[in-house]
């Protein structure tokens, strides 16, 4: 098992430091739209070192969650059978993917822990000129698969979302993506009508309106509909994969504003969360205290049953020529979210908004990376997709040495056992280990006290500066659930049947154990015995000093027949 080495000085939160909750989503928006993020060159080597990069500015910023546009306007960057690739990725309408696009962001987004969702585009198609770029492509454009499925509204194409076989068609395409890939789940965009009205619906509504609806009730229920029938496709696919969407800011006006509504759109997405068929919503709240801003959060919590909503920021407008954000207006967002009881996080539109040139931007970054992200965050649970809560880890066990000539007064080694999950459904996904000084609580909640926030083994070598330390384990499972805290002495399943512990202090290896400790042999990590010390009573002590610095397994014979081997580092 590979070790982790972390060199770590003992901390409080500094003085006007801004408080950080333990889990909220950190999310971004990697818009592949004309390239606008990602990617800007159409070689595959290019595209894969310029999204690691990306990748890394916000690991570095403890970003936690990527929004990667997977589709455009019939478009789409995963090996479909259904449409074509996105010519941004390939330079060329006319061919398909040479790798798969897909695989390689979500294998580059988990690699750094970090949840990636596919954003989709179900409706726009976009022009006729946009279409045309894809008209020799194998994997015709829909634009020429099915016309007679298309309305246009303002020179651009959209799917009819009246359309029994159009909804049939949406969820064949999903299906491919849901069960082909391992993104953690999607988040719909533009999953409404283009407007209130403008087009030509009349023939569908007619021909498929069985309930005598008004146009209103009928457009909404359409996509209600589709909403339904994906959820149901996905979760029964993968009941773990999460159901999102990003709808227009404002769900219904309040007095004193006239935004442009969600409702207004057909896009109720409200129901879709009291229906129970999405599982979390962005909404793009990219306005300030003029439009309602806070408000409007209130709007969507008191509407969506208590599921999981995430603010959409707008960075852009500190760098668009017109509103001239300071960057002081993203941030005080930030707290406002925090504040608002129901909120779980915010996401920026977009990522170049976000870790960019521009001097603004560059103040953003820094700020979230020194301040407001500073620490890193958990993703949050979603209890109504079933709580589940692991067994804590087992047999943790923390030997300290204190090495003459190191910067750092004391090394800690941890180690301990596997936690068990509640369920097959619900694997451990990583460790989280605290620490507490001296006889003080453990704070979970207090992100200075956490010595590693993800760790994918069970064991781990901490640098700190002081010795007087304790430490504690949780294991975080599949939904996010955290466990008990395992503690030094305590097995995750009961009290041990005797105490023991072990230190090295100054070159002199200490074991003691109230059953008593009878032998101790220590081995080089060839198996080549080099030291051995024998005793009677609850206390064993060996000098060291004589051995070459390096590792060395130690190996305790217990009064009652037990037996430990430890490393030790000399």
């Amino acid at each position: 098992m590979k070790r982790i080495l972390l060199s770590i000085a003992c901390s409080a939160l500094a003085l006007g430091a801004v408080a950080q909750p333990k889990s909220e989503v950190r999310a971004v928006w990697l818009t592949t739209n004309s390239a606008l993020d990602f990617p800007s060159s159409y070689n595959e080597a290019d595209q894969r070192q310029e999204l690691n990069d990306i990748l890394d500015r916000l690991q570095q910023a403890n970003f936690n969650t990527i929004i990667f546009q997977a589709q455009v306007k019939g478009d789409v960057a995963w090996d479909s059978s259904y449409q074509p690739t996105m010519r941004v990725f390939t330079g060329d309408g006319s061919k398909n993917q040479g790798y798969d696009i897909s695989r390689m962001v979500i294998d580059a987004c988990h690699a750094r822990d970090m949840e990636v969702h596919a954003w989709i585009v179900p409706y726009r198609i976009g022009t006729s000129s946009e279409a045309s770029k894809y008209k020799n492509n194998p994997r015709s454009h829909i634009y020429y698969q099915h016309p007679e499925w298309l309305f246009e509204y303002n020179g651009a194409y959209y799917l009819d979302p009246g359309l029994p076989e159009v909804r049939e068609y949406l969820v064949d395409v999903y299906r491919e993506l849901v069960a082909n890939y391992d993104y953690d789940g999607c988040s719909f965009d533009y999953t409404r009508y283009p407007s209130t009205s403008g087009w030509d619906d009349s023939e569908t509504y007619a021909n498929n309106n069985p309930e005598g609806l008004t146009i209103e009730e009928w457009r909404r229920e359409n996509i209600n509909t589709f909403i339904a029938d994906f959820y149901d496709m996905a979760k029964g696919l993968k009941p773990n994969f999460k159901v999102g969407a990003a709808p227009i800011g404002t769900y219904k006006n309040l007095p004193g504003y006239g935004n442009m509504t969600a409702y207004g759109v057909y896009q109720d997405a409200c129901q879709w969360m009291q229906s129970g068929h999405h599982d979390l919503l962005i909404p793009q709240m990219y306005w300030n205290e003029t439009y309602g801003f806070s408000p409007n959060m209130g709007t969507w919590v008191d509407n969506c049953d208590g599921r999981q909503l995430v603010v959409g920021l707008a960075p852009y407008k500190m760098v668009d020529g017109s509103n001239n954000w300071a960057t002081s207006v993203v941030t005080d967002q930030i707290e406002k979210v925090r504040a608002k009881e129901g909120m779980s996080g915010v996401c920026f539109f977009r990522t170049n908004h976000v870790i960019g040139s521009e001097s603004k931007v560059q103040a953003l970054y820094d700020e979230l990376q020194s301040n407001y992200f500073k620490y890193p965050a958990h993703i949050p649970p979603m209890e109504y997709n079933g709580v589940t809560i692991p067994g804590k880890p087992q047999n943790l066990e923390v030997q300290l040495a204190m090495p003459q000539g190191s910067d750092y007064d004391c090394y800690y080694y941890l180690t301990w056992d596997s936690a068990e999950p509640e369920s097959d459904d619900a694997p451990i996904r990583y460790y989280t280990v605290y620490y507490a000084k001296g006889d003080e609580p453990f704070d979970l909640d207090d992100p200075t006290k956490v010595v590693a926030h993800k760790v994918h083994g069970t064991e781990l070598e901490v640098k700190m500066t002081d010795s007087d330390l304790r430490f504690g384990v949780t294991a975080f499972d599949q939904g996010y659930y955290e466990s008990e805290l395992a503690t030094t002495g305590s097995s995750g399943v009961g009290d041990l049947a005797y105490d023991k512990s072990w230190e090295l202090l100054n070159q002199v290896l200490t074991v003691r154990c109230s059953a008593g400790v009878d032998r101790v042999d220590i081995y080089a990590l060839t198996g080549l015995p080099v030291m051995t010390a024998q005793g009677r009573g609850t206390e064993l002590s060996m000098e060291l000093g004589r051995l070459s610095h390096g590792v060395y397994l130690a190996r305790v014979q217990y009064s009652n027949e037990a037996v430990d081997v430890h490393k030790i580092f000399r």
